[in-house]
């Protein structure tokens, strides 16, 4: 039976993660030409109050989407963070208003409903039908371009969602499509709505 001694001690680390939070929501939409007003982050080390450092830039004068990351590295060279997204809209009144009925293909119908100028509800982005039907927030970024921000549990079988940066089109007033990342189950198809 041996045991430690003082000359000869048992080396234990103890390591304390960073926690990175986000102040405010994880998507902000801001009209082109408005001042974008960053609320920051969070960040704790074993319950103190420690710097992050933010990566990313907003540029509020050009329609688009934005990201913004917040990371602090703990003293053993651990990181962590959180992401934001914010989604620069254009300033021009849309020409279009998608409210209404739509369909992919032969199943998949949908409804989407207008929330403002260029922000809409999609009641089945995915176009399944069943418990994996994506109901999700969605913004007509210029009469272009389309873009689904990353939504948790998006479905009833709890799938997260988002669409691929660039794949969202607008083709006319009565057509639309984009490619999600939605867990296998959707793979990488590109999915195209008529409205009905």
């Amino acid at each position: 039976m041996t045991s430690c001694t003082e000359e000869n001690p048992i080396k234990s680390d103890i390591t304390y993660y960073a926690d990175v939070q986000l102040v405010g929501d994880s998507t902000m939409a801001i009209i082109q030409g408005e001042t974008f007003s960053d609320p920051g982050a969070i960040s704790l080390i074993d319950g103190e109050s420690v710097p992050y450092t933010t990566t990313g830039s907003v540029n509020t004068s050009t329609p688009g989407v934005y990201f913004l990351t917040y990371e602090t590295i703990n003293d053993d060279g651990f990181p962590a963070s959180a992401k934001r997204t914010v989604v620069v809209l254009s300033n021009t009144p849309s020409i279009y208003n998608f409210e209404g009925n739509w369909r992919r293909s032969a199943t998949g119908n949908a409804t989407i409903v207008r929330i403002s100028d260029r922000e809409y509800t999609h009641s089945n982005a995915g176009g399944v039908d069943g418990d994996n039907a994506l109901f999700v927030t969605f913004y007509n970024i210029d009469d272009v371009n389309l873009y689904i921000p990353r939504q948790e549990n998006a479905s009833v079988t709890g799938i997260t969602v988002e669409s691929v940066l660039g794949s969202g089109k607008i083709i006319n007033a009565n057509e639309i499509n984009w490619v999600l990342n939605a867990s296998g189950f959707y793979g990488s198809l590109l999915r195209i709505f008529k409205r009905v």
